[in-house]
């Protein structure tokens, strides 16, 4: 899921909607690689205010140090769905979630696919933790789906509230 631009890795980050696609790697690999989208016909050219590059490649090596710090934590099966972004599918096992997160690293965010996914399944709100509120944005397009950024406690209280109301009913 990545090609090379003279020698330097750009991979397909996320797929976050049918028109936001994110490109990650090599600084002037996504420079060129944002150029020919340009050329190709992309409307819109947006540079991330990261210094990482998520969700590519070039981050792989550092997976395998992720992989040595998970298998000293304990994670408990979660009592709530939690989707596996890489795969697309619900995980509920201490390994599998530990994969997962491993993979995710270096791997394309499938977040349009998360959204179809969820809403096959009639689960209907959604938090975002996090410092930012971009995939909450997202979401506000799709009258389906309540979403909620936990971005400050007063987000937080209020996605909580809202989520004890919908179990109440």
């Amino acid at each position: 899921m990545f090609s090379q631009i003279k020698k330097k890795i750009v991979s397909l980050a996320s797929v976050n909607s049918h028109n936001q696609i994110v490109v990650s790697g090599d600084r002037s690999a996504v420079y060129q690689a944002c150029l020919n989208c340009k050329k190709l016909g992309a409307k819109y050219i947006f540079k991330l205010n990261t210094n990482i590059p998520a969700h590519s490649e070039i981050l792989k090596p550092i997976s395998k140090k992720l992989k040595k710090i998970l298998n000293i934590v304990n994670v408990c099966p979660p009592k709530i769905p939690v989707i596996n972004n890489v795969d697309v599918k619900f995980e509920n096992t201490s390994i599998k979630i530990k994969n997962a997160l491993i993979r995710q690293i270096y791997s394309t965010v499938r977040w349009k696919e998360i959204i179809d996914f969820i809403k096959l399944k009639k689960n209907f709100i959604m938090l975002e933790i996090g410092p930012n509120k971009k995939l909450t944005n997202l979401n506000k397009k799709d009258k389906n789906i309540i979403a909620f950024s936990t971005n400050n406690l007063k987000n937080f209280l209020i996605a909580f509230k809202e989520i004890n109301k919908e179990k109440n009913e």
